[in-house]
């Protein structure tokens, strides 16, 4: 299916490594676990999904309010575009 002279990544942290060594931006955003909503821009700070009520943070065992809570579904995100600024950057090695 590739050509001869290309290799495909086989797992999911040689890809991931190949992307942050670019210098690609990626965007980490929180999702609900039903697929249902985004958390951002306005509904960034809410705790339960608008749409079906399903939580946004996986419980945890010990009421530790210095522990970062875990959201259940994190997809990333890679614009396709480049802004100006990333562009002048990437061009001049800023």
């Amino acid at each position: 299916m590739l050509p001869r002279d290309r290799t495909l990544l086989l797992d999911y942290y040689s890809t991931k490594k190949l992307i942050k060594d670019l210098g690609l931006p990626v965007e980490k955003i929180d999702a609900c676990k039903n697929g249902c909503m985004l958390y951002r821009k306005d509904d960034i700070d809410m705790d339960n999904c608008k749409f079906c009520g399903e939580a946004r943070y996986k419980p945890t065992r010990e009421q530790n309010l210095n522990r970062k809570k875990t959201p259940y579904n994190i997809p990333r995100y890679m614009p396709l575009t480049l802004s100006p600024t990333e562009v002048i950057c990437f061009n001049s090695d800023c």
